[in-house]
């Protein structure tokens, strides 16, 4: 039994290599001569591995990394991105490069976090649609639920704003926000995050860091 499960799992594991190949395939600009070496399988299906195009345009074809989740294609992954979506355990290498965890802690706050930072961050989007621009960090989240009176006025602020309420995070504290400004803020980059249990920077399990960043190693990690 044990023999006939493992010649059935070779055909199915080359088969998602050679899919995953043919995503990142057909998202590339060349998608003549790809080459790929060291195609490795990991957990939920993911397929990392690295590529080169033989592009003459290009003086160093190089062979890049690439990691493949589902039908989304990554043909420049972080080296966070590696580390954990390319590991037999993604919860243990989040947690020992970010401190962030363990998720399977009965006394977890991630769900809620994740839930948290989400909601913020899709009012986020709703706003910067009617208004071209987020909120500044002097503003702050409070211009999701308030048209704000301080500049940059908002445009086209929406009736009953983005969001009824502004969540605090599980020890009681507001959501942090900061926007990224540069000269003639245009920027739309943000930081929206919480600083754990003990209010400081770095820290691990409750005290971890958590921001809109780390949302798709989470959500990966417990969907």
């Amino acid at each position: 039994t044990l023999m006939l499960a493992a010649l059935v799992a070779l055909p199915a594991c080359s088969d998602r290599k050679e899919q995953a190949q043919e995503l990142l395939t057909s998202r590339l600009t060349e998608q003549r001569d790809v080459d790929f070496q060291n195609i490795m399988t990991f957990p939920r299906g993911v397929v990392c591995g690295e590529y080169r195009t033989n592009d003459p345009r290009v003086v160093r074809n190089d062979f890049r990394r690439f990691v493949v989740l589902g039908e989304e294609v990554e043909d420049k992954p972080s080296e966070l991105d590696w580390k954990v979506f390319c590991s037999k355990d993604p919860a243990g290498a989040l947690f020992s490069t970010l401190g962030i965890g363990p998720v399977d802690s009965a006394e977890s706050q991630l769900p809620k976090l994740s839930t948290d930072l989400l909601l913020l961050q899709d009012a986020l989007a709703l706003y910067l649609a009617d208004n071209f621009t987020l909120p500044s960090s002097e503003q702050g989240l409070e211009a999701l639920v308030t048209a704000a009176t301080i500049p940059p006025l908002p445009r086209k602020f929406k009736p009953g704003g983005y969001i009824a309420t502004l969540p605090l995070d599980p020890w009681g504290r507001p959501y942090r926000y900061e926007r990224d400004a540069l000269s003639g803020g245009v920027a739309q980059e943000f930081r929206l995050f919480t600083l754990g249990a003990d209010d400081a920077p770095g820290g691990t399990g409750k005290d971890a860091d958590v921001s809109t960043a780390e949302l798709k190693y989470l959500n990966f990690i417990d969907p």
